[in-house]
């Protein structure tokens, strides 16, 4: 009988066991799979952060080059108005230049 009652022990808590434990597979599972997704999402996020860091000085040139090339747009466009020094140059008529006078010597109080 002690055989018994022990083999009906020891062949119940082996079937028990794993019952209790079907649960806690998939929580792990469960919990392996979050921490996966979590690692993707930080090393997106790491990525996108040099993304930025690669990006902000590309915009910032970018907007330098586009105002550099407005202004230049602009200044030969009034360079070539009519009336300019560079527009009268072919047409063979002399250019009055300012000429520059130069000061007086100091004179004392």
């Amino acid at each position: 009988m002690n055989i018994r009652s022990t083999a009906f022990t020891l062949i119940a808590a082996l079937i028990a066991v794993p019952a209790f434990a079907g649960s806690s597979g998939q929580h792990s599972a469960q919990s392996a799979n979050h921490s996966g997704q979590a690692a993707s999402h930080g090393s997106a996020a790491v990525s996108e952060g040099a993304a930025l860091v690669v990006a902000v000085p590309i915009v910032v040139f970018g907007s330098a080059v586009a105002i550099s090339g407005a202004a230049l747009e602009e200044v030969g466009t009034g360079a070539l108005t009519l009336g300019s020094d560079i527009a009268r140059v072919g047409t063979g008529h002399t250019v009055a230049g300012n000429g520059v006078k130069p000061n007086g010597a100091p004179t004392l109080d």
